[in-house]
């Protein structure tokens, strides 16, 4: 189910990125209702399709090219994060609200729940709350991931280094960011601060 789930998610991701033409002017890609992964994919796409004064294309080198490649990896995973992140970001607003009403709607709804106590037991209260906190991890872990993606993305973009030590770099770092959730990292960064 994991898998089918990041596949589904990567087809939607790269199925947005199929159709995108190529910009020749950094200033038409400047936009504030983008994430900052689709602003560097962009501005790579930018920097590999320039033009002469004569508007003809540059040849790209093999290497300019390569080096799009790796960034246009990391944006598709920034971007199946950045969706990841919106989900759980709702899912976790939605739960919030359900927490803080809860006990509201036992009052409200007196009448029409009738002698239904399972509204007010402390076991369906417990399972709200739990779930609520279970969708703030998630969301919580998906904006780490998007946004160390996206400082990859950056470093990538901005590099002078040759591209076999950037993919190099990329590789490692990608290792570190696809390792999983885990609870054991969320305790650590609340003992951290």
């Amino acid at each position: 189910m994991r898998q089918f789930l990041f596949i589904m998610v990567t087809l939607i991701a790269l199925s947005g990125c199929a159709s995108e033409s190529c910009d020749k002017d950094v200033i038409n890609i400047l936009n504030p209702n983008q994430t900052s992964a689709k602003l560097l994919m962009d501005y790579a796409k930018t920097t590999v399709c320039k033009t002469d004064a004569s508007g003809a294309a540059q040849p790209t080198t093999a290497e300019a090219e390569r080096k799009l490649v790796l960034i246009y990896d990391l944006y598709v995973k920034a971007r199946s994060y950045a969706i990841l992140n919106k989900l759980f970001f709702w899912l976790s607003l939605i739960s919030a609200v359900a927490v803080f009403l809860w006990p509201a709607l036992g009052v409200l709804l007196k009448d029409r729940l009738g002698d239904r106590e399972w509204y007010k037991s402390a076991i369906v209260q417990t399972t709200v709350t739990a779930i609520a906190a279970l969708m703030f991890a998630f969301y919580s872990q998906y904006k780490d991931k998007q946004t160390y993606t996206e400082n990859l993305m950056r470093f990538t973009v901005f590099s002078d280094r040759p591209v076999d030590e950037l993919s190099q770099k990329v590789i490692e770092e990608i290792g570190k960011i696809d390792i999983g959730f885990s609870f054991s990292g969320v305790i650590d960064k609340k003992q951290d601060k």
